[in-house]
């Protein structure tokens, strides 16, 4: 039974969530025509928030690889930030 449960977990790991979560979320809500809905903008902040805290817990483990999937998602936070906002200011 610890085996296979073990099995199911190898190929779940932590370090990806955002990638699956995050990104695919603000993605869309970047390429989605019209205004954003409260939810909507909330589950972008929160979207962007989560890339932010992965970001940097990521980045003070020891391992590259967990450094750079770290450095990939506080950039990832910072473009989608950033161009959330030129999206805002343009519509207003």
């Amino acid at each position: 039974m610890f085996n296979k449960r073990k099995e199911r977990g190898d190929w779940i790991n932590p370090l990806y969530l955002p990638l699956f979560t995050a990104i695919p979320i603000d993605s869309w809500l970047i390429i989605k025509k019209g205004s954003y809905a409260s939810v909507e903008l909330s589950m972008y902040i929160i979207a962007i928030l989560f890339l932010i805290y992965s970001g940097a817990v990521e980045t003070s483990q020891e391992e590259v690889k967990h450094r750079v999937f770290g450095y990939i998602y506080l950039v990832s936070a910072l473009v989608f930030g950033a161009v959330g906002l030129m999206i805002w200011l343009a519509n207003t």
